[in-house]
């Protein structure tokens, strides 16, 4: 019996995408202020696509670039990777007065969906670039990336980043103590 999972072509043309954003997150990293443990998440997910459909991790990860609208709207495109699906979307929040007054999101590829757009290649062209554009309103700001996710391996990769703080005594305090003579006054 063979177990092997065929992308069909919109998959394919999903991940290859979502694969050529990351490579562009990666390469420009410091451009985009990204941290190690950061980093290291752009590189996972980047992982985790290359063997898509294979379940690589538990949990999801998930990257979005937005831009700030006046009034405190927010625009964004996002990409989630989960266990056992991938999506892409686009969408707005617009806020009044501090609460959520309007958000709309559109889906433009789903692993879970057998349907999709009839021009799914140029609706993610459309996305990658907006995704990208993004990014240059402000590099530093836009870009947020959300790792709820474990893959085998993480925590060495984890312990080198953020590692534990060591105790070390000076070479004096493990000599042994000298035996002194009172001296009398």
């Amino acid at each position: 019996m063979n177990n092997k999972i065929i992308l069909n072509q919109p998959d394919k043309l999903a991940v290859q995408t979502c694969q050529n954003v990351l490579k562009e997150l990666i390469i420009r990293s410091d451009k985009f202020n990204v941290s190690p443990a950061k980093f290291n998440t752009l590189v996972k997910a980047f992982y985790t696509l290359e063997s898509f459909p294979a379940k690589k991790i538990t949990g999801y990860i998930d990257i979005s670039a937005n831009t700030h609208l006046t009034g405190g709207g927010l625009d964004y495109s996002s990409f989630t990777i989960g266990e056992d699906y991938f999506e892409i979307y686009t969408g707005f929040v617009a806020y009044r007065g501090g609460e959520c007054d309007d958000s709309s999101w559109e889906k433009v590829f789903s692993s879970k969906d057998t349907e999709h757009r009839s021009s799914l290649l140029k609706a993610l062209e459309c996305w990658a670039e907006s995704f990208l554009l993004h990014l240059e309103e402000n590099p530093a700001r836009s870009l947020l990336i959300i790792d709820r996710s474990k893959l085998e391996g993480d925590e060495t990769v984890h312990s080198e980043i953020t590692p534990e703080p060591k105790v070390i005594s000076p070479g004096y305090s493990r000599s042994r103590p000298a035996e002194y003579e009172e001296v009398p006054f």
